[in-house]
């Protein structure tokens, strides 16, 4: 009888991220497997032996959005821009924008820029499909992956995220079971990165990818203690919500009524892993997009690479979008920033909380401790003290570690 074989990736995924409430649903894991071991099954995941197939597979650790491996690979899809601020991450433009067709802008939480890109991108051919979130009827906090093929499925897609959506699994099955070839790919902070570690990895189904365009986040809620908070502290049913919003404050929106909620009370009630998050504009993105506050109708839009801008341009010579200079509108600009660092400072914190108590953390969130440490032990350091005065040759096979040995 032979021995049974360890499939290394998957349980150190099931011990260090899932087991440890750190999934957040994203599907990347479901869409790199070989062998198609994983499935997501109603916000639960089902796991079928694959030892029999592989031996020490490691793709669906590496791609984990909440995983070590492949996080400096995954910079160099924007490392080329020529701007860079602590806050917001590399970056060729800030721009604030809209859709042109008011429609558009009644169905968004603030300008329609992300449906006016996607709809325009669909009709002339640009993309030949789209992953979005939508809401599942009659449940709008609820969250579905959807693959937009034709302009008006995208109308039904929401722009801003409060549940965990598999989006990431929707793009695997774009490819496989739709056979698309330029897809557009929108989410959160964490549904990108896991995109990009993909497109790192080099897999087979990253060269569908045509465009990643990043939403604005905070923290995304685990729907059921949010639901259970809201009814039982202002009697507000799940049914009766039409919309949320969450910036300085936390606003829920019914038919005949708004509850404005200061943020550290329903802090509580957001996923683990959103509580050790440090990317509020979604930096890896290739075009990043959230609310202008305090204009309404209006989005901030964060380019950070070529193919950001040529969706931009295109969109703006179609007559799709309208911009504005973000200069004029210092206040949505000072905003933008606060809430960036708000959400460094807080991540930062819970980390070090975690550490102190002994807790289980994100081993991403290792690598983000030690970044902001070194940052800020350079930062009073003089040039002349880091430059090389005796040069040495070494192995480019050496590690960091073994050369400061």
């Amino acid at each position: 009888m032979s021995k049974k074989r360890e499939l290394i990736a998957f349980n150190d995924l099931n011990d260090i991220i899932i087991k440890q409430g750190f999934c957040t649903l994203c599907g990347a894991c479901e869409s790199a497997c070989p062998v198609h071991a994983i499935r997501i099954v109603n916000r639960e995941i089902q796991y079928y032996d694959c030892s029999q197939f592989l031996d020490l597979c490691p793709i669906c650790y590496d791609i984990c959005p909440h995983t070590e491996p492949l996080l400096l690979e995954t910079m160099k899809f924007v490392a080329d821009a020529p701007f860079r601020r602590d806050a917001l991450g590399y970056y060729r433009e800030i721009l604030l924008a809209q859709a042109t067709d008011p429609e558009l802008r009644k169905l968004s939480h603030s300008g329609g820029v992300v449906t006016a890109i996607l709809t325009q991108s669909l009709q002339d051919g640009t993309i030949d499909s789209a992953i979005v979130s939508e809401a599942e009827p009659y449940e709008p906090l609820k969250l579905k992956p959807q693959i937009s093929l034709v302009p008006d499925d995208v109308l039904s897609a929401v722009d801003s995220k409060f549940s965990a959506s598999s989006v990431a699994k929707a793009f695997g099955s774009a490819v496989r079971e739709y056979g698309k070839t330029k897809i557009a790919f929108v989410g959160v902070p964490h549904q990108v990165l896991a995109i990009r570690k993909l497109e790192a990895w080099e897999h087979k189904i990253m060269q569908s990818l045509e465009l990643t365009i990043g939403l604005f986040c905070l923290w995304v809620f685990s729907l059921n203690e949010l639901l259970d908070y809201l009814k039982e502290s202002f009697n507000i049913e799940h049914s009766d919500i039409k919309r949320m919003d969450l910036t300085d404050k936390y606003v829920v929106y019914t038919q005949d009524r708004s509850v404005e909620i200061p943020v550290e009370e329903v802090t509580p009630h957001i996923l683990n892993r959103c509580r050790t998050c440090a990317d509020f504009t979604s930096e890896l993105a290739d075009i990043s997009v959230g609310g202008a506050h305090p204009l309404s109708d209006w989005s901030i839009v964060i380019v950070r690479t070529e193919k950001g801008q040529e969706a931009i341009k295109r969109a703006l010579e179609t007559g799709a979008i309208r911009t504005r200079k973000m200069e004029k509108e210092r206040e949505v600009f000072t905003h933008l920033l606060s809430l960036a660092v708000r959400k460094k400072k807080i991540a930062l914190e819970e980390i070090k909380k975690l550490k102190r108590k002994g807790l289980s953390m994100p081993p991403f969130n290792h690598t983000l401790t030690f970044l902001q440490n070194e940052k800020f032990l350079m930062a009073n350091k003089k040039i002349e003290d880091v430059m090389s005065r005796d040069l040495i040759t070494v192995n480019p096979q050496i590690s960091i570690a073994q050369l400061l040995e």
